[in-house]
Parts: structure tokens; C-alpha cells; sequence
């Protein structure tokens, strides 16, 4: 036979394998089905899984019993009020496929209603997720059943007054046009149309207390302080106002967005006039409310206890754009508060809140961006500023602010660095420099300006503790220059405050001085008792005549040295071995 008898025919060319029968979700997705019953996919994303009625898993595929019976379990998932479920993930499709799944304990439930949210696994849910699974006609509501016995009655609430008690309609408009001048375009906190709406109803009805009476408060508040006079004379019953409705019971018991916006005003306040422990407290309050609302998650990373949504939950792009904005403001206060006071900060489990976008004229996402070179990692670690420097540097100086906010973060890099002992290269130490430099200007320019943000002195005042601290002549050169600057800021303040840190700085100033000259004592000691030596007959050693080459080089062979050393002559030199 011949050889072609044997040859063997190429295999047909074989065509890529698809799933012929997709589930609906998957198929409006284009996602990948395995046409299981409920498939990964929708398992993983929580959605509705079902096939088409003439359409369902072959049986080559899946056991049509058992896919009939899941079918059924299927309308009664946890939560689903009706075929119009609102059921949404924790991540993105994008970043996210089906081959890694993520557990149901990552996901959270959102009550619209009453804007709390909580894991799917609290003690909240639970009763409704049994009586949603049990087919229940009317399933436990979400609710705190048994939270504890009850045996006294809930706080009724405080007794406080109303804000149009302490301040005047037209005083609030020069407030409210100061606050956003000034504080809104570096924490947009507020969105200035939708509050200027509420604020308006405010004024012109009778309404009760709520939270966002607590933001008008805060406003006036903020607005008083950056005021070039001293500020509305009731400014301080104004901030107690705004406490006091924030923690009424009655209030402070159904969460809401506008608490977390009011707390935020409140630890600004907190931060610009009071010791750090009260604005760090604030700051963990306003985290924790973003949580307890929900905005730490994107809308389509939550189950939705009902299909009814609020109006607390701003379904526009413009509502959401601003929530985002809220939740990255608790978050960036938090964190930054934390790190400068060497406490920790409040950490939320799968945040999916998009950052906010970077607006003209509005500088919260520069802030957020230098927040976020704050390194993650334990102490025991260090700072890597090596990395972190340039990139904090690359961030644009758009506003004073956000000047002194990265030498505020270049000083606590420092400071870690320096508590592990770690070296620092001198490319570092000018990158520290040229970063300090240019927040002492900010800094400077603000306070002429009658702006005085807290880092105002606080910024100057840690660099120039940094400047003693690293030591060298390229520090040192700076500090005269600073030194000025901030005995000017001090001048404009005339506080007790601004004067303390002068007069603390003038003392370790004159302390490094004081050490530096007892190290020149022990060196001048050392050098007169040599002279007392060269007196006694040993000879001068300004009459030496030393080869350092001879010393110092260990290639060099000892006769290498002077006469004077009487170590033999230059005949007798014997060269090192190669």
C-alpha cells in the first residue's frame, strides 16, 4: 500500500462552543452563562435568574426538577418585594466576572424609606429574609425585633430652640455668602442650589427641628468664623444649637444624609477652634452616619429593602455626584485627622462609592487625592517617601489649602519616618523643602487675607520642626526665612495660641543652638590637649607634615609615612601583592 493509504484526515475544523440558552440577565448583560440554575452569574450579582418559558436548561445541562424547584424558591429571594425587585451588587461588571465570586456577606440592604443601611446578615434583616423565604403574605418589616428587653422608655427628646431665634433671615444670607465664598469650593460639603432651595422653605414656613436646620446652623457657624469682623456675637449658642438637634434623640435616632453633612460642618468647626480629641470624635461620627446611610456604596451595590425610593436617595446624576462627594468628605476628614493626631481612623468594609468627579473652581477631589497617599500599611513599616514625595509634589497647588493640606501629609510621612530611625537621602530632604516652602507661602497669603484655616499656623509651626529635626545645612538654611513668616502670621493672629508656638519654637531653636556648642566644646577640648601635648616636648602637630593618603589608603605600605614617623626609609618600601 501506498503511504497515503495510511494518512490520517485532518480533524474538522471545530467551532467555538457557546451556551445555546443564556439566562435573561446574562443575555442582556452579554455576560457568560453556564446555564445552571440560578447560574454563577446571577448568584454572584444578586440578580434575578430565569430563562425564557420555551427556552430553560437543557437536560443535558441541569435537572429540570431541580431547576423547577429553584425556580420557585427563586420569587421569594431575601428581600424581593415583588418581580420588580431592586436588586443590585457591590461591584462593578466591569472590574468584576462571574469566575470570582464574592460572598452574600458583602453585599448590604438599603431601607429607602428611612435611609439605614446594614449587612444582609444583621439581626435587623434576618426576621424578614425568613419570612421572605417562608412566603410570608406580609414578611417581617426590617426592624430591630428584640433588640433588648425594653424595660424603660426611649429618650423623648430635648428641649431647644429655633435658629430664627438667634439669627436674622438677612444676617444668614451674609453668613451663607461667606461660607460658600470661602469653605465649599475646599469641602464641598453642600450643594449651594439644592441648599439655598431648603433654605428658603426654611425661612418662609413654620417647619419642626430636623437635621438640616443643623446644616443652616453650621453654615452661620463656618460662615461667622471666616467673617473679617469677629463674627456674629451669638456664634457660639449657634454651634450649640446645631449640637444639640444633632444629638436630640428623636432626631439623631432616624438617620439621615443631612446628619452626615452636619456632622461634617461640625468637625470643621471642630477642627478650626477646639483641641484635636473633640474634631477627631466628630470626624468618626460623620463616617460612621455615611455608613449607616449607605454612601459608601454606589445605588447598584445595594438591595433595596422596597421599590418606593426617597428623595434622600438622589436618583440624578447631578444627587448622585453629591453623595459621592459627602461620603469621600467624611472619609478624607477622618483619615486625615487620624493620621495628624496618631489615632485610627474609622475603616468601612467594600467601599464602592466612586470618587468624585474634579470640578472647576471646586478643589475636594485634589484633597482627596493627596488623602489617598496616605500609606496603609503598619508603622512598623515606614512611609515610603521615595514614592510618595514626587507624587505628592505632581498634585497641582490650585488653591492655598491644598498647599499647606500636602506639607500637612509631607510632616506626618516625616515624622513616621523619623520615629523608625530610617535614613533619608538628601533628594528627599529637598523635596521636603520645596513642598514646605511653598505651604509657608500659602499660608502666609491666607492669613493676610483674614482666612485662617487651622493649618494656617499649624503648617508653618511642623515645618519648621521639621527643618531642626532633619538637621543639615540644607534645613537649616530655611528656617530663618520661615521663622519670619511665622512670627508674621502670629502678629496678624495675636492669639495665645499663635504666640505659644513662636515662643515654643524660639526655645528649641535656642535648645539645638546650646547642643551644637557643647559638641564644638568637646571638639575645641580635644584640640587643646593636643596643643598641651606638643608643649610638653611631643611636639606640634601643626609641624606635621601628614601623608592621609598613607593613612587612609590600605594599599599603601607603612614606610609610606614621614621621617618624622621614623619608619624607615624609601628604600626599604615593599609594594602591596596584587
Amino acid at each position: 500500500m501506498s503511504e497515503s493509504t495510511f494518512a490520517i484526515a485532518p480533524p474538522p475544523t471545530r467551532k467555538r462552543q457557546r451556551a445555546r440558552k443564556a439566562c435573561i440577565p446574562c443575555r442582556q448583560r452579554k455576560r457568560k452563562c453556564d446555564v445552571q440554575f440560578p447560574c454563577s452569574a446571577c448568584s454572584t450579582y444578586g440578580y434575578q435568574c430565569q430563562y425564557p418559558p420555551d427556552e430553560g436548561p437543557s437536560a443535558a445541562f441541569v435537572d429540570k426538577s431541580r431547576a423547577s424547584h429553584m425556580s420557585s424558591n427563586s420569587a421569594s429571594s431575601p428581600f424581593e418585594s415583588s418581580p420588580a425587585k431592586v436588586a443590585r451588587t457591590g461591584r462593578s461588571e466591569r472590574d468584576e466576572t462571574p469566575e470570582s465570586p464574592k460572598p452574600a456577606i458583602d453585599q448590604g440592604i438599603l431601607d429607602p424609606v428611612k435611609t439605614r443601611y446594614m449587612g444582609l446578615h444583621s439581626v435587623m434583616a434576618f426576621p424578614r429574609n425568613l419570612g421572605l423565604e417562608f412566603q410570608s403574605a406580609n414578611p417581617p418589616r426590617v426592624h430591630s425585633f428584640a433588640w433588648n428587653c425594653g424595660i424603660r422608655p426611649e429618650d423623648g427628646g430635648s428641649n431647644h430652640g429655633n435658629l430664627k431665634e438667634l439669627i436674622s433671615r438677612e444676617e444668614f444670607e451674609v453668613y451663607k455668602r461667606v461660607y460658600f465664598e470661602t469653605v465649599n469650593p475646599v469641602f464641598g460639603v453642600l450643594d449651594k442650589q439644592d441648599f439655598s432651595r431648603m433654605s428658603d422653605q426654611f425661612w418662609s414656613g413654620s417647619t419642626d427641628h430636623s437635621a438640616f436646620e443643623a446644616n443652616l446652623a453650621g453654615v452661620v457657624a463656618l460662615g461667622s468664623f471666616f467673617s473679617a469682623t469677629l463674627g456674629h456675637p451669638k456664634e457660639l449658642e449657634i454651634v450649640k444649637h446645631a449640637k444639640d438637634i444633632l444629638e436630640d434623640p428623636t432626631i439623631s435616632r432616624r438617620v439621615s444624609v443631612d446628619q452626615v453633612s452636619a456632622w461634617l460642618l461640625r468637625t470643621l468647626y471642630l477642627r478650626l477652634t477646639t483641641r484635636p480629641h473633640m474634631a477627631w470624635l466628630a470626624s468618626n461620627i460623620a463616617m460612621h452616619l455615611a455608613e449607616a446611610t449607605g454612601l459608601h456604596h454606589e445605588m447598584d451595590a445595594m438591595v433595596l429593602t422596597t421599590d418606593d425610593s426617597s428623595p434622600q436617595l438622589v436618583p440624578n446624576k447631578s444627587g448622585c455626584e453629591q453623595a459621592r462627594r459627602l461620603f469621600w468628605l467624611a472619609w478624607l476628614s477622618n483619615t486625615m485627622i487620624s493620621y495628624e493626631y496618631g489615632r485610627s481612623s474609622s475603616s468601612l468594609n467594600n467601599i464602592t462609592c466612586k470618587q468624585p468627579a474634579s470640578c472647576k473652581g471646586d478643589h475636594t477631589a485634589l484633597l482627596i487625592t493627596v488623602a489617598q497617599l496616605i500609606p496603609r500599611e503598619s508603622l512598623d513599616s515606614g512611609p515610603d517617601l521615595q514614592h510618595t514625595l514626587p507624587k505628592l509634589r505632581q498634585i497641582p497647588d490650585e488653591h492655598p489649602f491644598v498647599a499647606m493640606t500636602k506639607a500637612d501629609l509631607c510632616m506626618c510621612l516625616y515624622r513616621h519616618h523619623r520615629l523608625l530611625k530610617l535614613p533619608i537621602e538628601r533628594r528627599e530632604v529637598l523635596q521636603i523643602i520645596t513642598i514646605g516652602n511653598t505651604a509657608t507661602e500659602a499660608a502666609y497669603k491666607l492669613a493676610q487675607e483674614n482666612k485662617f484655616w487651622w493649618n494656617v499656623l499649624c503648617t508653618v509651626f511642623q515645618y519648621i520642626c521639621v527643618l531642626l529635626a532633619i538637621d543639615t545645612t540644607d534645613s537649616l538654611a530655611q528656617v530663618a526665612t520661615n521663622m519670619c513668616t511665622l512670627e508674621d502670621i502670629a502678629g496678624l493672629l495675636n492669639t495665645h495660641v499663635s504666640t505659644e508656638a513662636v515662643n515654643t519654637l524660639k526655645i528649641l531653636l535656642r535648645d539645638s543652638m546650646k547642643k551644637k556648642r557643647q559638641e564644638v566644646q568637646l571638639l575645641e577640648a580635644a584640640d587643646s590637649d593636643l596643643n598641651a601635648n606638643a608643649g610638653s616636648g611631643l611636639g606640634s602637630i601643626e609641624n606635621v607634615d601628614i601623608n592621609w593618603d598613607a593613612l587612609l589608603d590600605p594599599w599603601y605600605a607603612p614606610t609610606y609615612l614621614p621621617r618624622e614617623f621614623g619608619m624607615g626609609t624609601e628604600e626599604s618600601v615593599i609594594m602591596p601583592t596584587m
